[in-house]
């Protein structure tokens, strides 16, 4: 019993001791002097499609509608009326799981629709109707090859060391070599709200330099 427990005396001391050595480097990174810098490139996106979430249901119908209105009245007339701004209907897909999961009380569906037609997206949503809301609207972007990335990046980062190296000479100091670096992932969607700034990006990278 008595080895037992000055083995367990033995590894509190060691794990204190280990806090300390941890602690101690943590704080040595910490307060060694540096500069961070963002850098910035504008680029261009290429869209792949455009897509929406339509929802049909009897629980959206306007109280000035037709009590007796029922879910396939509204999908009839719905389609219609697509069909008459040249909507092809027959892209609107189904989602069962989507509208149980919504909770709507009356019969309904949620139909997915997607496009690479921006001209026949914006056709779709400039379609409104008493019992539809279309609940999301995305364009989705084509992902940045290897190449792209590596080129956005060395100007980004040649933007990041220029801003750097102007702030630490007000500061009488130089810049040093690259201690940390950092890229958000730019967006595989973005909501559509309106034709403006839909393919306009920036490429950003977070760089901390060593300050000398």
């Amino acid at each position: 019993m008595k080895s037992v427990k000055t083995n367990q005396l033995i590894n509190v001391k060691f794990l204190a001791l280990l806090f300390v050595m941890v602690s101690s480097f943590s704080f040595a990174q910490i307060d060694k002097p540096y500069i961070d810098s963002n850098g910035q490139v504008e680029y261009e996106r290429e869209v792949e499609k455009y897509s929406a979430t339509i929802i049909v249901s009897e629980d959206l119908a306007y109280s000035s509608y037709d009590q007796n209105i029922t879910f396939d009245k509204i999908k009839s007339d719905y389609f219609d009326k697509l069909k008459s701004s040249n909507v092809d209907v027959s892209k609107l897909k189904e989602d069962a799981l989507a509208y149980t999961v919504l909770g709507y009380r009356k019969k309904g569906m949620v139909y997915q629709y997607e496009t690479t037609s921006q001209e026949k997206f914006i056709e779709l949503l400039s379609v409104g109707f008493s019992g539809v809301n279309i609940n999301e609207k995305y364009v989705h972007y084509k992902p940045l090859s290897s190449q792209q990335v590596e080129d956005m990046s060395k100007k980004a980062i040649a933007d990041a060391e220029a801003r750097a190296t102007i702030i630490a000479k007000s500061a009488g100091k130089k810049i040093g070599q690259i201690i940390y670096l950092n890229n958000y992932r730019e967006e595989s969607k973005r909501g559509f709200y309106s034709t403006r700034d839909l393919t306009d990006h920036i490429f950003s990278v977070s760089v901390r330099y060593e300050l000398q």
